[in-house]
């Protein structure tokens, strides 16, 4: 070992000094053994001052070579120093990669000291509460949710249940469910789950059913009445032109009734099948037959504008595509007065997507009612929308099928002005297979 060899060495300057002296009567060695030492001692001073100096800041340094006695510190510090770097940049790492998957949690995740101080939040959180990342820091969260009921909640000792409670904010309303979570020393954690999407579907299935009953109610009472009439009319009091009259209105109502029904089946079918067929389908002879429809109906009260690309085909399922520019051409004729104008199109846009569109000098829309016509049984004017004739699925149906096609459904509108109904598709719908027939459809 390096210290048994250094009082190796000085045991024999000891020796060497002593005999010079014994032999000689000379102090000369004791002068070179104290000279030697002092070198000796300095040299080590020297030596210990840069391991000193590397030990303040090692890192990223390399460690000092020729330290004599100090090697041996400096090769066991420096492997330990090693060691200590790549644990912690481990630890870094593993950290690292825990808070990315905090923040890719799709629950909102808020972590608060005892006082409820948030010191961190989650992406998911950040949204559904509209938290600012520098400005709350460091905030009650009471002082950002201010309703009375989760105030309580948040002052319980304990939380061993949710609660539910819509969050306003300056991005919308959101309905979430609450839970606070204890961790650590009086840490405090609060989840939150965001229930909005599934509040929408429960509602828009209540309004449904709601819907379908109100629906079918009116030609069911109808066809109730007249029969309760017929039967318990005396023999005799109904003519048989009356007797007539009341079948054709009952005949009438039955066929509203299959109508819904129908619609509703296709959109049963629709929803349960979301790709439709590639096939290659002749739009323009669709179109073709949807022109006869739609001026048919019209009975020569409209002005009929039609600009199609008479070569311009696209893959998909033709009695679909067929239903759905049917929808759109026979509600346009519908909704438009006495004289007014419509403007089919068919062709491809500036980006290369295909395009459907019908554009009506009708009534128009109001903005608010806008994002909801595609919705089942959804009308803008109830008693007007059952004198057109419709059902209230045309749109709702249009759209699945061009979800089912890779389209988009878009209506642009101004009240009193008219509207515009499009269907774009991809740019890769026009390199399809095999030709298909148009068929022959009934709009709803």
């Amino acid at each position: 070992m390096q210290w048994h060899r250094t009082l190796l060495m000085y045991a024999t300057g000891v020796i060497l000094a002593a005999s010079i002296q014994l032999i000689w009567q000379s102090p000369i060695g004791w002068i070179v053994l104290a000279l030697s030492a002092g070198a000796y001692i300095t040299h080590s001073r020297f030596q210990a001052s840069k391991v000193a100096a590397w030990a303040k800041a090692p890192n990223g340094l390399e460690p000092p070579s020729e330290v004599g006695p100090w090697a041996e510190v400096v090769t066991a510090l420096n492997r330990h120093l090693h060691h200590q770097q790549d644990s912690l940049s481990e630890a870094q790492e593993t950290n690292s990669a825990i808070m990315s998957a905090a923040q890719a949690l799709p629950v909102g995740v808020i972590a608060m000291d005892g006082n409820l101080k948030i010191s961190w939040f989650n992406r998911a959180a950040q949204e559904q509460f509209a938290l600012d990342e520098v400005a709350d820091h460091g905030k009650n969260l009471l002082h950002l949710i201010r309703q009375p009921e989760f105030i309580k909640y948040a002052r319980r000792r304990q939380w061993p249940d949710s609660i539910i409670q819509k969050i306003s904010h300056g991005n919308g309303e959101r309905l979430l469910m609450l839970q606070f979570v204890t961790y650590a020393r009086h840490q405090r954690l609060l989840i939150s789950r965001d229930l909005t999407q599934i509040d929408r579907l429960e509602t828009t299935r209540r309004d449904f059913v709601a819907n379908v009953s109100h629906e079918l109610r009116t030609p069911l009472t109808v066809l109730s009445g007249f029969l309760e009439t017929i039967q318990e009319a005396p023999e005799g009091s109904v003519s048989d032109e009356q007797r007539q009259y009341y079948l054709a209105l009952m005949q009438e109502q039955a066929v509203r009734m299959q109508s819904i029904v129908a619609d509703l089946l296709t959109l049963s079918d629709l929803e349960n099948n979301p790709n439709a067929d590639r096939v290659k389908v002749d739009v323009p002879a669709l179109l073709e037959a949807a022109r006869q429809q739609g001026e048919a109906l019209s009975g020569g009260r409209h002005h009929f504008v039609w600009d199609i690309d008479t070569e311009l085909t696209i893959g998909g399922a033709a009695s679909e595509l067929a239903s759905a520019f049917s929808n759109l051409l026979t509600n346009a004729v519908r909704y438009t007065p006495d004289q007014g104008t419509i403007h089919v199109g068919w062709g491809q846009n500036q980006n290369g997507q295909p395009v459907y569109s019908v554009t009506d000098t009708g009534i128009g829309i109001a903005a608010e009612h806008i994002p909801r016509l595609s919705e089942r049984f959804y009308r803008v004017d109830r008693g007007r929308s059952r004198a057109a004739g419709g059902t209230g699925l045309g749109l709702a149906i249009t759209k699945h099928i061009a979800l089912r096609h890779g389209a988009q459904l878009v209506i642009e509108s101004r009240l009193g002005r008219g509207s515009t109904f499009s269907l774009v598709f991809e740019p890769k719908r026009c390199e399809p297979e095999p030709i298909e027939p148009a068929p022959v459809s009934t709009a709803t």
